[in-house]
């Protein structure tokens, strides 16, 4: 549990950043993700190989693929992000994260698009709903 907290406090930062100013503070995610990869192999967060580290930083990898065809309409801050959930919690937790997030998003941009507060153009940070599913996928 201790884990995802640490998790919890890297990630709630980096929303608050992408939130007010829409960038991610990389040096936050570094660090995070440093700490991750030294607690892996530390062998702090249970037994790890490099294939499943490697595994699990396939939904920041997709996402930065997604920055690059996308010329930017999603962010490489996310990838980050995404890099940085991967490494704590591995593939599996990532990618409901991931999908909680995902489906929150699109909640709420259906919810602004019916209000008249948005228009497909608009952008909305994606790193706050990511730390909404990291939330709900605790809860579960």
């Amino acid at each position: 549990m201790w884990v995802e907290i640490v998790l919890f406090l890297f990630l709630a930062v980096c929303a608050v950043f992408d939130g007010l100013y829409r960038k991610v503070p990389l040096a936050v995610v570094w660090l995070g993700m440093f700490l991750a990869v030294c607690l892996r192999l530390g062998g702090v967060m249970g037994k790890t190989n490099l294939m499943s580290m490697a595994f699990s930083l396939m939904p920041g990898a997709v996402f930065f693929l997604l920055s690059f065809l996308t010329k930017e309409k999603v962010g490489y801050g996310d990838g980050w992000a995404l890099l940085m959930i991967g490494l704590f919690l591995g593939l599996y937790q990532c990618f409901l994260i991931l999908l909680a997030g995902l489906m929150a998003q699109s909640a709420a941009a259906v919810v602004l698009l019916v209000l008249g507060k948005a228009n497909r153009n608009r952008e909305i940070p994606f790193v706050p709903f990511l730390l909404l599913g990291m939330g709900v996928m605790v809860c579960f």
